[in-house]
Formats: structure tokens, C-alpha cells, sequence
């Protein structure tokens, strides 16, 4: 059973050869050139997705990002005792993590859009779950590295790490002067960076890769000290950190489950609530009957069944005879816009759509009469010119396509040649549309002849 198994896991059948694996990892560590152009791309393009708050684009730029390479290489370095690979990595680590910073600091230096999106807040936050993320994350990346065949998991790595969109949160806090969003975003870079490096020196040692030729002992150990400390000095802030969200996300559940009660209360209505995640307190005025002395202890015996024995509850009464006006406007002014504003929102959006579309209809009638009175000046056989919008369907068409038709009435009829030159000038001056030119000849009619006499006696 147990041979079974471990015959299932073994990842030696298609393991590459070391030398291969060698070189692939020692040339994704090389700084300059390409990397570095496909660097500020990627840190652009993720900081216009966190500007914008776009998840797909913050995935494009993972995919493209060259980040991970360099963290590999430290990792592997490490397992391999090859201590000047560690420093050609981590300097070329460095360089990317500033030329990242300096890149997004000053895109959001330019960018007009300054508030902070809900892709970007949550890289400033960092917690245990990171940490878990990055360690599996890197152990994926250092599989597909040492396989021989390549595959997408590098990539699909790069992207469950995120190691570019703290990076551009950093640049963030720079270019706002917003030290507690620049402090987490590089708490949560070094979290992903160290344990991507962690999961891959492990993996190395695991995978029993050749050691370098000269490997110190001492150095080795040294080495081994150094990321325990490591391990601790990031895995226990990270997990007080998760320990609090935890929390916090338990003290909402639980302030909503007394909002609930309060609210089944026979008699009793909910005006204003008021709930502080980080004081733990809820703050509660109530209308109507009053309630009962036993259910303020109950729902505080409540608070404290859940974990939360220093919550606050306060309950504040209006009765029915006295009611607090402030209060009750305040409610109906948040009903009001809660209920509105986003109607309002998308009202102005089709408006303003709307009125884009008849600014590019005017612009393109505008267009149009310019074209009309410029082909009338350059042509003097053209009589008239007509232009209108139509659709044309052909028999093997999968669906119709609209067009736009110009007419040429023309004495005498327009050779081919100019009828071809009109028709580059339309594709030039009309780009997007498919403009379909037909000519008639303006000719005026002849008169119809006269019928012919019938002789006499015919």
C-alpha cells in the first residue's frame, strides 16, 4: 500500500534533467533587456487595474510579470548552496522591486483617479492566509520548473501569489503619501517573496538536487538560522493579523444575529443601528413598545456565548409618546439615498451615453457635408451626391451589415479610375465604415419621340 503510494507522488518520471533545470532557473534571474521592459508593462498595466479596480487586467499583468523568477532563484540558490546565485538573485530581486515602485508611483503621481479601489485596499491588509498562499503557490511554481515538458502552472503560481499588485499599493502609498497602505503592501510582497523562496528551497532539498562545488558547511548552517528567523519574524505577525480579521468578521456575524433578535421583538421597531467592528459595540434606538428588562441581559449573555464578553450593547428608547425627529430624519435621509442614488447613477450613465452617441452622429453628418462639397468642387461632372445609411444582406451573409450608401449622379458618367480614387478618399476620410459607392448617370431624360401620323386611306 504504502509502495503504491508513493509511487502515485513520485514526481522523478518526468522530472527534467539537473542541468537542464540548472540553466532554465539561473537564466530567469538575468536583469536587463527584455525583463525589464516586460517589467514596466506588467507594473503599468496592474496599476491601471487597481486604479480602475479591474480583476482582469491585475491578472493580466501577473501573467506577464517576470517577478517570480528572481525569488525562485534565491530559493534555489539556498537549497543548492550556491551563495553567489543568492546574491545575483537577490540583487536582481531588488531591482525589480524598485523599478516597480518607482514605475507605479509615478503612474499614480499622473493618474487623476487618486481614490483607493476595494483591489487595492486588499493588499494592505496582509494575514495568515498569504502566507499559505505564497508557500503552496511557490511549491506549485518549483514543481513546474523542475519538470521536463512545460506547462501553465508557472503561471497560474504567479497569479494565486500576487506579487506585482503589492508592489504598485506601494507605489500607491508613495504617490498619496499613505504610510499604513505603503507599510502593508511591502509587509504582504515580503511574505509572498520569502515563502515563494522557502517553498522552493525545500522542494530542492526534497527532490535531492547535486550541491555546488563550493558549498561551506558553515555558511550552510548559517543559512538554515536564517530563514527559521525568517519564517518567524513573518508567519507570527501574519497570523496575530488573521487571529483579528477572524475575529472581527465573528463580532459582525454576531452583532448581526442581535440585530435580529431586536428586531423580532413584538412591538418593538429599529431606527438607527450602529455597529463599531474594532470597539465592539452596538449602538441600537428603538421605537414603539418598550421592551422587556430581561432582553437587554439576554441579548448581552448572547455577545458573550459567541466570544465577546467586554461587547457593549446599547439600547436607547424614544417611546411611543416621545419621538427623536433627528434621528428619524437621519434614517429616512440614508433610506432615501441608499434607495436612489443608484438609479440616479445609472440615469446619468444612459444619459450620458446617449449624448455621446449624438455627438458622433452630428460629427459624422458634419463629416459627410465636408466630403459632399469637396467631392462637388474636385469633380464638375457630378451633379448631385446623396448619402444615407442602409443595410446590405447577401445570400451567404450569416447576418446583415450596415453600410453606408453614396449616390453620384454624374454628367457625363465618372470613369473607373476616378470612381476607384473616390473610393480610397471615403475609406480615408470615413475609417469603420463600409461605404458602398454606386453611380447614375444625371443625364437629363431625352424627350420620348412623337407618334407617328397615319395616312389617309391607310
Amino acid at each position: 500500500m504504502f509502495q503504491s503510494l508513493q509511487r502515485l507522488f513520485d514526481l522523478r518520471p518526468d522530472q527534467g534533467e539537473f542541468a537542464a533545470i540548472d540553466a532554465r532557473i539561473r537564466g530567469g534571474v538575468r536583469v536587463g533587456g527584455t525583463n525589464l521592459w516586460v517589467l514596466i508593462f506588467a507594473i503599468l498595466i496592474a496599476s491601471v487595474g487597481l486604479n480602475v479596480n479591474s480583476t482582469a487586467v491585475i491578472i493580466g499583468a501577473m501573467l506577464i510579470s517576470p517577478l517570480m523568477q528572481p525569488i525562485l532563484g534565491i530559493g534555489y540558490g539556498a537549497g543548492i548552496s550556491d551563495f553567489r546565485l543568492i546574491r545575483s538573485a537577490a540583487r536582481s530581486l531588488l531591482i525589480f522591486t524598485a523599478l516597480s515602485m518607482l514605475t507605479s508611483t509615478l503612474y499614480f503621481l499622473a493618474s487623476p483617479l487618486s481614490q483607493a479601489q476595494s483591489e487595492l485596499l486588499a493588499r494592505t491588509t496582509p494575514s495568515l492566509w498569504d502566507v499559505l498562499i505564497a508557500f503552496f503557490g511557490g511549491c506549485a511554481a518549483v514543481v513546474a520548473q523542475t519538470r521536463r515538458d512545460e506547462s501553465n502552472v508557472l503561471p497560474g503560481a504567479a497569479i494565486a501569489t500576487a506579487l506585482m499588485p503589492p508592489l504598485c499599493t506601494a507605489g500607491y502609498g508613495l504617490a498619496t503619501g499613505n504610510w499604513h497602505y505603503l507599510g502593508g503592501a511591502l509587509y504582504l510582497f515580503l511574505i509572498n517573496a520569502f515563502f515563494i523562496a522557502l517553498a522552493t528551497f525545500l522542494f530542492v532539498k526534497l527532490l535531492a538536487f547535486p550541491q555546488h562545488e563550493e558549498a561551506d558547511p558553515v555558511l550552510q548552517r548559517r543559512a538554515h538560522v536564517a530563514i527559521v528567523l525568517g519564517v518567524l519574524a513573518l508567519a507570527v505577525p501574519s497570523g496575530y493579523l488573521a487571529y483579528s480579521l477572524v475575529r472581527d468578521q465573528l463580532f459582525i456575524a454576531s452583532s448581526k444575529q442581535v440585530l435580529q433578535l431586536l428586531e423580532a421583538e413584538p412591538g418593538a421597531i429599529v431606527l438607527t443601528k450602529d455597529v463599531a467592528v474594532r470597539a465592539r459595540t452596538i449602538a441600537v434606538t428603538l421605537g414603539g413598545d418598550a421592551l422587556a428588562p430581561a432582553v437587554q441581559p439576554q441579548l448581552q449573555a448572547q455577545l458573550r456565548h459567541d466570544g465577546f464578553p467586554q461587547a457593549r450593547l446599547t439600547l436607547r428608547h424614544v417611546g411611543n409618546e416621545k419621538v427623536d425627529l433627528a434621528a428619524l430624519r437621519e434614517q429616512l435621509r440614508r433610506d432615501i439615498y441608499t434607495s436612489t442614488v443608484g438609479e440616479l447613477e445609472q440615469r446619468t450613465a444612459k444619459l450620458d451615453a446617449l449624448n455621446l452617441q449624438l455627438l458622433k452622429l452630428q460629427e459624422g453628418k458634419s463629416e459627410q457635408a465636408q466630403i459632399i462639397r469637396e467631392a462637388l468642387a474636385q469633380y464638375p461632372a457630378i451633379k448631385r451626391i446623396s448619402v444615407g445609411d442602409g443595410t446590405a444582406v447577401g445570400r451567404a451573409d450569416p447576418a446583415p451589415a450596415a453600410v453606408l450608401l453614396v449616390v453620384l449622379e454624374s454628367d457625363p458618367v465618372l470613369a473607373e479610375s476616378d470612381l476607384a480614387r473616390i473610393r480610397a478618399g471615403l475609406a480615408v476620410r470615413l475609417p469603420g465604415s463600409t461605404v458602398q459607392l454606386v453611380q447614375q448617370d444625371g443625364a437629363p431624360p431625352k424627350p420620348a419621340p412623337a407618334p407617328a401620323r397615319r395616312k389617309r386611306g391607310a
